[in-house]
């Protein structure tokens, strides 16, 4: 069975990747990446964050080798039976989370309108709903605009946030007010300028125009930032070939 140690050495050598770009790209040192490779040591929160897009793959296939599949087609038709409108019977096993189709989520000049119930609903089973520790009541359907969070979230997806899961766990993605724009980003705890700030980091690897954003407890009072909840579901596509 493989390590963390030789999944990263294998990939390192599938891409062409050297140990100088292991250091460069996560920051961490030498000496760091160094027990990474040997099996002293392994890479955690933002740093295994930004080494498995480096590498190409997940933080999961990083440390258990486990690849967690995107959702193929099948897997789409029985998550999201269909929009239906507020009063309609909804089939047993299932239930309907409010869906809105003109609030997105961005890296900037988003919106976010959550405070009434959505007439449209979307259809999600209840064994997901249970599986992911999702609360129901308190459960959006939205969409994601911009390129902030590509590839692992794609402009226009839609996406579903839990608002009742709002406590931040490194690594996870949330979506957050800050001003009149509502963002959706990787969060950390980030406590160099008091307890209880963090920042906020994109998926996109391009970092002069999605720079990691930081939010001390000052900032965060001073420009009415609060979370909004925690990401848990994306719609997945996939285009006919013909």
């Amino acid at each position: 069975m493989s390590s963390t140690a030789d999944r990263i050495l294998r990939r390192m050598a599938e891409l062409g990747l050297k140990h100088k770009d292991l250091v460069s790209t996560t920051g961490a040192s030498k000496g760091a990446v160094s027990h990474w490779l040997s099996g002293l040591n392994t890479p955690s929160g933002e740093r295994l964050l930004t080494l498995a897009r480096l590498l190409k793959t997940t933080p999961d296939w990083i440390l258990t080798g486990v690849q967690v599949p995107e959702k193929s087609n099948a897997d789409i038709a029985q998550m999201e039976v269909g929009i239906y409108q507020d009063g309609d019977p909804v089939p047993d096993g299932y239930v309907a989370i409010d869906y809105y189709d003109d609030v997105f989520v961005s890296a900037g000049n988003g919106y976010l309108n959550l405070e009434k119930p959505s007439n449209n609903k979307m259809l999600f089973p209840v064994d997901l709903i249970r599986e992911c520790n999702v609360e129901p009541s308190t459960t959006k359907v939205i969409h994601v605009r911009g390129e902030s969070m590509f590839p692992k979230l794609k402009d226009g997806q839609a996406i579903s946030i839990d608002m009742s899961a709002r406590t931040i766990y490194d690594g996870e993605i949330y979506a957050f007010q800050v001003g009149d724009d509502t963002k959706i980003k990787y969060l950390f705890n980030w406590n160099e300028q008091g307890k209880g700030g963090f920042k906020a980091v994109s998926a996109n690897s391009d970092k002069n125009q999605f720079p990691d954003e930081y939010y001390p407890p000052s900032r965060i009072e001073s420009e009415g930032v609060s979370i909004l909840g925690q990401y848990w579901w994306k719609q997945v596509v996939k285009r006919i070939r013909r």
